[in-house]
Formats: structure tokens, C-alpha cells, sequence
């Protein structure tokens, strides 16, 4: 049997999917097949996977019809055989280290197996200047894995909501029916894990063992990336919204250590990505600002005013940026709220010397 199935979504990554493929053939531990879902590319990127698999015969290579990331995964996870499932983004890359956990012994008959991300940037690459975290075998392991996921891991480096750098069991996500939700284009990642939380009773935490290699482009702060995709609002809303409903099913199972990341997660999510993207100079032609604040009053300050209880726990995390954005929206002082929105935007663009 197989052990790890490693799932490749791609879309038009032509310009890196050479560094990701080259990587992931070189993992060391050789029980794995490479699954690569074509989403419909219209550039090089499926010549490039056709010669790989000529050259790989672990790798199987599908194409379909351009539906986006969440239906790539769900149709990878469709043709997987392994007894693990992993996903690694196709402009990002692995150390050959990358599978080791797997074939531990002690983690055998684990749930969840998490590793850490090592962070590089794409100018790295040409230079030849690539420097990698250190690895270490320290290990964690809990029982009580929601617990551990809201309490314990929220303090490390650990990426908590990518789905990349993790390992589910297939079996799992098979019996239970988890899969990626293709209306959320938005923190689709979010509800996976979160959805995955219910099911398992163990989880392996590695914290150190820095073998997935995100490869960031345009770097907004520590450990962000900025994306040049803009979603219409009403895609945003419905990502945040769907991503709190999987937050409140996990409230027991986490002893509500998750509420205050709930809040926060939603708060954040709607005015840093949401919010910042169409305040951001290239894209200020999308949205007027009647319109903002029409949709901050309609439609964010509705859910904001529903989780307006748990306001203490962000206050309570020191999260003062959050906080006040939080109150602002929920007591429609939505003008006040926006200009914040505007300030904290440019405030990063010159913090990071990336122009908005």
C-alpha cells in the first residue's frame, strides 16, 4: 500500500513548478505517489507535467476544467491511494526530509501529523542564497487535539490554517466525507482543517521540523503574503461566514479556546484581507466608497453584532487593532472604521517598502 499521496493543484505556475516538482521527487522516503490536478492551465504548466511523469512513475497527472483550488484538491483527494494525503502548493517546494514523520513508527497509528513551514523568498531562489531552518525531531503529541490546535499550537510559527505541511488520513476524510468547499474562495484551507478537527482523538505536533518551503513573493508582514486576487465582497462575506459556523461546531470539543480565535480570525479576515485589498491604490477603481460602507453596514456589521459577546476575548489577547475595528463596525461607525481600514493599509505598504 502506499503511504503518502501528495496532492499538486495547479493553475498557470509554469514559472515555478519546475523548483516544485524537482523538489518533490527528491524526498527521500520513496513510498509515495505525486498526484498533479491541472485546473485547467493555459500556459506551460501541462507540457511540464507530462514530461515529469514520463520521468516519475509515481506521479499521475490529471486535467480538468478550470474550477479553482478547492475542486483541484477535492478531485486529488478523489484519486489518492495513500494512507496519508498531503498538499503542496505549486509555487512552493519540500526538503527531502519532507515525508520522514510518516515513516515513524510511533506515529503509525496517529490521526494528524504537522510540521512547520520554512519561509524563503522567490529572489532566494535565482541567487542560489537559499538559507533553511534548521530541522529537529522534537515531538508533541496530544489527545486532545482541538484543545492542542486553539491553546498550544496558536503559540508557535506553526502555519495553524494551511493545509499544507499536514497529513489526514484518508480513511478519515473518506468515512467522514471531508473535502475542500468550492463556493468559499476565501479561507477554504479554514473550514478543511477545522472540519478535520472533529473526527480525529490524537494529533503529532512537530514543531521544528521545518521540511515545507514557502516560497513568498511579495511579503506583507512576518509569515504574510500579499495576494493580488480580489474577490467581489459578497464571496468574502461568505467565506467569513461559513468559516465562523465551522468555528462554533468545535466550541466543545476545544473548551472554548477556539472563541477567541473565532473572533479574532473573523475580525482580521474581514478588514486586513477583505477590507485592505480594496483600499489597496491598484485595485481603488473596483469598489466607490459608498459602496464599502454600504457593505461593511449590510452585511459585516450583522455577524460582527452576532459574536459582539466574545468581544472581550480579543481585548483580553491584546489585539488592539482588532478591537477597535471590531467596535467601530459593530456600533456602525463604519466611515471611522474604513479610514482605520485606509491608515493601517498605507502603514504596511511602508513597513514592508511594498507599494499599494
Amino acid at each position: 500500500m502506499i503511504d503518502v499521496s501528495i496532492i499538486i493543484p495547479i493553475y498557470n505556475r509554469e514559472s515555478t513548478l519546475g523548483y516544485c516538482l524537482d523538489s518533490v521527487a527528491n524526498i527521500r522516503y520513496k513510498n509515495y505517489e505525486i498526484i498533479l490536478i491541472d485546473d485547467g492551465s493555459t500556459d506551460g504548466s501541462a507540457t511540464l507535467c507530462k514530461e515529469f511523469c514520463k520521468t516519475h512513475l509515481e506521479a499521475q497527472y490529471y486535467y480538468k476544467k478550470n474550477g479553482g483550488v478547492s475542486s483541484a484538491r477535492n478531485l486529488g483527494i478523489e484519486k489518492a491511494k495513500g494512507k496519508w494525503i498531503t498538499f503542496v502548493d505549486s509555487d512552493d517546494a519540500v526538503r527531502p526530509e519532507h515525508l520522514d514523520i510518516v515513516s515513524f513508527k510511533a506515529n503509525y497509528d496517529k490521526d494528524w501529523l504537522i510540521e512547520s513551514f520554512s519561509p524563503i523568498h522567490e529572489n532566494d531562489i535565482s541567487k542560489g542564497n537559499i538559507e533553511l531552518r534548521p530541522l529537529s525531531d522534537l515531538r508533541e503529541e496530544s489527545f486532545a487535539p482541538a484543545v492542542y490546535y486553539f491553546k498550544d499550537l496558536l503559540q508557535t510559527d506553526t502555519q495553524m490554517f494551511s493545509v499544507c505541511g499536514k497529513f489526514f488520513r484518508s480513511e478519515i476524510c473518506y468515512q467522514h466525507h471531508i473535502s475542500f468547499r468550492k463556493d468559499v474562495n476565501f479561507g477554504e484551507d479554514q473550514i478543511f482543517i477545522l472540519d478535520y478537527l472533529r473526527y480525529i482523538k490524537n494529533m503529532v505536533h512537530y514543531p521544528k521540523m521545518y521540511t515545507y518551503v514557502q516560497v513568498d513573493r511579495l511579503i506583507v508582514g512576518k509569515g504574510q503574503r500579499l495576494t493580488s486576487k480580489v474577490l467581489p465582497l459578497e464571496e468574502y462575506y461568505n467565506a467569513i461566514y461559513q468559516n465562523y459556523e465551522a468555528f462554533r461546531t468545535l466550541d466543545s470539543l476545544a473548551e472554548n479556546y477556539n472563541i477567541s480565535y473565532c473572533v479574532n480570525n473573523l475580525v482580521y479576515g474581514m478588514t486586513t484581507f477583505a477590507l485592505i485589498n480594496y483600499c489597496r491604490r491598484k485595485h481603488a477603481c473596483l469598489l466607490k466608497t459608498g459602496e464599502l460602507i454600504a457593505f461593511m453596514r449590510n452585511s459585516v456589521r450583522p455577524l460582527f453584532i452576532s459574536v459582539l459577546p466574545y468581544k472581550r476575548y480579543i481585548k483580553e489577547q491584546q489585539k488592539y487593532y482588532i478591537y477597535v475595528i471590531y467596535s467601530l463596525i459593530a456600533f456602525d461607525h463604519c466611515w471611522i472604521a474604513l479610514a482605520l481600514c485606509y491608515s493601517y493599509c498605507w502603514y504596511r505598504s511602508l513597513k514592508s517598502k511594498i507599494r499599494f
